[in-house]
């Protein structure tokens, strides 16, 4: 812009002035004065005057406008600054965190693997225990079954191999014997016939609950299953008892005749009067396995006889001791005299 234009806006802002504070006539007046081409020139400028303050006022506020958001970008910058230290320190404590969730999630990861192995383990161990407690179940199950195992008595059903089931007498009262035995024979007051053919000696016969004898195939299964010992309780007419006792005892089969193969060692309060029938077969009065006595017939019983015995449990029953040479249940390396009671019981061995 060049002198001449300041100097006419100079002039034309003092003529503003004197305009501003003369009245509104003198306004008038001057209108008239200045004519058409004053009127012209002066009143634009007057208008951008106007304009020009109102920019000014404008601009005023946009700086007081600019200095307060400077003032906010200024807050807002340290705000911004404090956050990111905020953020870096958040950022450190999470590297912090990430790297214990790590060594955790890695600690985990470890004990799973353990657990899971523990767990295999005690599955395995479980595995075992049932496994044996079946084993110790069948066990005692075998030795229950095939037994009148602990202190059974009465009338009990036994399982044994090849015939599966047996009813037997179990015997646990006897205080010189202990508990657990099966009753094999019983004679106590002559009321069963022991004259007998081989079948029924082989099969069995009598009353359970009173004289009976349990049948040699029976007796042959029981012995060969497990091993057993036997004992003999005896009783004669003045009430006096006594016992036989023999550690291992087993019988044939029908194809030995039941042979008497073992008996073990002998204890007791009646003299031993078995050995003498070891290795000796059964006979009965129709059938014959030792020599040609016929001491089965003769003595009217089956037995292991030898020339004929040194005892006879299965002889005719005799009611009374008063003849000494009657024929009837014998245990003579005791007494040469008749037995009022005797019972035959087998129990496996411990």
């Amino acid at each position: 812009m060049n002198i001449f234009n300041y100097t006419r806006i100079l002039t034309i802002l003092l003529i503003i002035n004197q305009v501003k504070s003369s009245s509104s006539v003198y306004s008038k007046e001057l209108d008239d004065q200045c004519s058409t081409y004053c009127y012209q020139v002066v009143k634009p400028l007057l208008e951008n005057v106007n304009t020009d303050e109102s920019m000014t006022e404008e601009y005023n506020e946009l700086q007081h406008t600019i200095k307060l958001q400077a003032e906010k970008i200024k807050n807002l910058n340290k705000l911004i600054k404090s956050k990111d230290k905020l953020s870096k320190s958040c950022e450190r404590q999470n590297g912090n965190q990430q790297k214990l969730i790590d060594q955790y999630e890695t600690q985990l990861t470890t004990l799973k693997s353990e657990i899971s192995s523990k767990d295999l383990e005690i599955k395995d161990l479980k595995s075992e225990n049932v496994k044996t407690k079946e084993l110790q179940d069948e066990i005692t199950a075998s030795k229950q079954a095939s037994s009148c195992f602990g202190n059974l008595t009465n009338i009990q059903t036994l399982r044994v191999p090849i015939i599966h089931t047996m009813t037997v007498p179990c015997e646990s009262n006897l205080p010189e014997a202990g508990g657990g035995w099966t009753v094999i024979q019983r004679r106590k007051d002559g009321s069963v016939n022991f004259n007998r053919p081989w079948s029924e000696y082989r099969e069995g016969f009598g009353n359970l609950h009173g004289e009976f004898f349990l049948g040699l195939e029976k007796i042959h299964l029981l012995t060969q299953s497990q091993p057993h010992e036997l004992f003999i309780f005896l009783g004669d007419f003045f009430n006096e008892t006594r016992y036989a006792r023999y550690s291992n005892f087993v019988i044939g089969n029908e194809l030995e005749f039941y042979e008497l193969k073992v008996l073990g060692n002998y204890s007791g309060t009646a003299p031993d009067s078995m050995q003498p029938h070891i290795h000796k077969m059964f006979s009965t009065p129709d059938r014959y396995n030792h020599t040609n006595i016929r001491c089965a017939k003769d003595y009217s019983s089956g037995w292991w006889f030898s020339k004929c015995y040194r005892s006879n449990l299965n002889g005719m029953y005799v009611y009374s001791d008063n003849d000494k040479d009657v024929n009837g249940i014998e245990w003579r390396s005791w007494k040469s005299r008749p037995m009022k009671f005797a019972q035959m019981m087998i129990r496996p061995l411990e």
